[in-house]
């Protein structure tokens, strides 16, 4: 059945009206077919996924942007509002035409990773923690009782959690709601007012999701509870608890990775839970930097740290490092029957295998479904409190249909060890000797 263009293009300038608003661009003109994303409204690559995710949402199909959204392996430079309606039309017209995601890119020329083509040094990482900023976490005390078992997924940003969050909630016996972001605080009022700014609100929905999902709330009535929460000072701790209170016997999983950011905020799993359980996830550092350049996850980054002279790839090769070091190191005071590694290459290249062995780990049985992470987008909360677009976590993820392998290697045609600065590429080689049991 043919589609009009008329409807398309009507819904697709409604989306990007909605979408102009929710970021609070200077844009001010009446949307037409020739504006200009990036040039007139001032989009930003992730703005280009939040659109996309906003229209498949909107017209009930899958559409395939990726086709659309890049080009080589990089984003394209700008798209009119008129090249989107004109996508959409086609694909929708030619359904064969839809795939389930880009076709592989053609190889470029590496970028250095640091600026002024120089690797990282160690004097770099040393300047780099020092700009992260300190959380005042505060101790549960020895006498004070304990939430029941969590588990937390640790990794780096970028590395592949948003995919193992949706697929651990594909298991009826879990439960792994979006970003959370309760443990780096001690009152659910300290987070909000640090969470409270354009580019980082978007964080807090996360709770309101969960309450959405576990007590069958409208996002408006989750957030009133939660202000009611915040006005009363409550802990993080007394509101995991009240997360875990319609869990029956389900195990709560957060998955916040700024939480590898802070030994201190990793610590404070053991002060608030009984015998918490962590999947330390890790990916290669190339693939990492290459995720969080197309991302431009700098954008987030005065949320946890001081601004900073790095090129971008040199801040997320740091992060990287930092986050691994930080989480290697706690686990040292972890017994190793509550440490279960996995790296993002091996999951999408055996994800039954590799779901498998972690349902063993967290004394579950396996479910079919954790396979198939892009069915049922409410059960597993992919589809944000207000609209798609405001999912906490990845939104890359909307743009497939299907774990993709060649995910794990995709860097490579982008990105060199050579980049990689001594420090990093002798944890790489700590984390590969280590595969089976990450000890160091």
């Amino acid at each position: 059945m043919t589609v009009e263009r008329s409807d398309i293009e009507a819904a697709i300038f409604e989306v990007v009206e909605e979408l102009l608003e929710s970021i609070d661009a200077e844009f001010e003109d009446d949307v037409t077919s020739d504006v200009m994303l990036i040039a007139d409204a001032g989009f930003s690559s992730i703005d280009f996924v939040q659109m996309t995710v906003m229209i498949e949402e909107s017209l009930n199909r899958k559409i395939g942007f990726q086709d659309m959204l890049m080009k080589d392996g990089q984003y394209v430079d700008d798209l009119s509002v008129g090249q989107v309606v004109d996508f959409t039309v086609d694909r929708l017209n030619s359904p064969a035409a839809a795939g389930n995601g880009a076709a592989e890119p053609t190889a470029a020329a590496p970028t250095a990773m640091a600026a002024g083509g120089r690797t990282v040094t160690a004097q770099d990482v040393e300047q780099f923690v020092k700009l992260i900023k300190p959380r005042k976490i505060a101790s549960a005390g020895g006498h004070a009782l304990k939430n029941r078992r969590a588990v937390f997924i640790l990794s780096p940003p970028r590395s592949g959690s948003t995919l193992l969050r949706v697929m651990v909630a594909g298991n009826p016996a879990l439960f792994a709601p979006p970003e959370l972001h309760l443990l780096s605080y001690a009152t659910m009022d300290e987070r909000r007012a640090d969470l409270s700014s354009d580019h980082s609100e978007q964080l807090l929905d996360g709770t309101v999701r969960a309450l959405m999902q576990t007590r069958d709330w409208t996002g408006d009535q989750a957030r009133q509870f939660i202000a009611e929460c915040e006005a009363n000072g409550m802990g993080t701790r007394e509101f995991f608890g009240i997360l875990q209170e319609n869990l029956g016997d389900r195990l709560l999983v957060d998955k916040t990775p700024t939480y590898a950011f802070s030994l201190d905020i990793l610590r404070q799993a053991e002060e608030y839970f009984e015998d918490p359980l962590y999947i330390h996830l890790t990916r290669h550092p190339c693939g990492m930097i290459r995720s969080y350049e197309e991302s431009n996850l700098t954008r987030m980054m005065p949320l946890m740290m001081k601004n900073a002279d790095f090129s971008m790839a040199a801040v997320a090769e740091m992060i990287w490092l930092v986050s691994n070091r930080n989480i290697l190191e706690f686990s040292q005071s972890v017994p190793s029957e509550r440490w279960f590694p996995v790296s993002y290459e091996n999951i999408v290249n055996d994800p039954e295998s590799n779901m498998r062995r972690l349902c063993e780990f967290l004394g579950v049985p396996y479910a079919e479904d954790m396979i198939n992470p892009y069915s049922d987008r409410k059960a597993r909360m992919t589809d944000g409190v207000d609209n798609a677009s405001k999912m906490s976590g990845d939104l890359k993820f909307h743009l497939h249909s299907q774990i993709d392998p060649a995910a794990a290697t995709r860097w490579r045609q982008f990105c060199s060890e050579d980049m990689l600065g001594q420090e990093t590429l002798e944890l790489v080689s700590t984390l590969d000797a280590g595969a089976a049991s990450i000890r160091v």
